[in-house]
């Protein structure tokens, strides 16, 4: 795949994320709780990453080596559920729009920053001018997008 069609094929998963807020949002309410739907939400995901998993024929790492890896790149589980709930709990209030806009410029600045840096193994892909001024570009639209409609 190339880098174009990366990058359009990441566009449609994105856009997975609000319709996982809204999804996630309206079964906190009808589960009465948003970690309940958090639970089911994360419970789920593992039954298809299984399947997946076994239809590849991938197997399944022994315990040993996954205990064996640096323990900061093992908070991925942990941080998808402090994302999935803070989701859950916040889109009710201010909207799916709203949400995923304040997450986007978060995943916006750290992104840049993580890149610059390089960290965890990749390619440090250094924060430059035009990378600075299309984060910015796209910071605006959601501020933009954000923003109380005025009459």
């Amino acid at each position: 795949m190339n880098q174009i069609s990366i990058v359009i094929f990441m566009f449609f998963v994105g856009s997975l994320i609000a319709l996982q807020g809204s999804v996630n949002s309206a079964l906190g309410k009808f589960l009465e709780h948003p970690l309940h739907a958090a639970i089911f939400s994360f419970g789920l995901g593992l039954v298809a990453l299984l399947i997946a998993s076994l239809c590849l024929k991938t197997g399944l790492p022994t315990t040993a080596k996954i205990f064996s890896a640096p323990k900061v790149i093992l908070i991925g589980g942990l941080l998808g559920a402090v994302f999935v709930t803070s989701v859950i709990l916040c889109v009710p209030k201010v909207g799916v729009a709203n949400v995923v806009m304040a997450a986007l410029c978060g995943q916006i600045v750290l992104s840049l920053i993580l890149d610059h840096f390089g960290v965890f193994g990749a390619a440090a892909r250094p924060i430059d001018l035009k990378r600075l001024a299309g984060a910015l570009f796209v910071i605006i639209g959601v501020i933009l997008v954000s923003l109380p409609r005025t009459r």
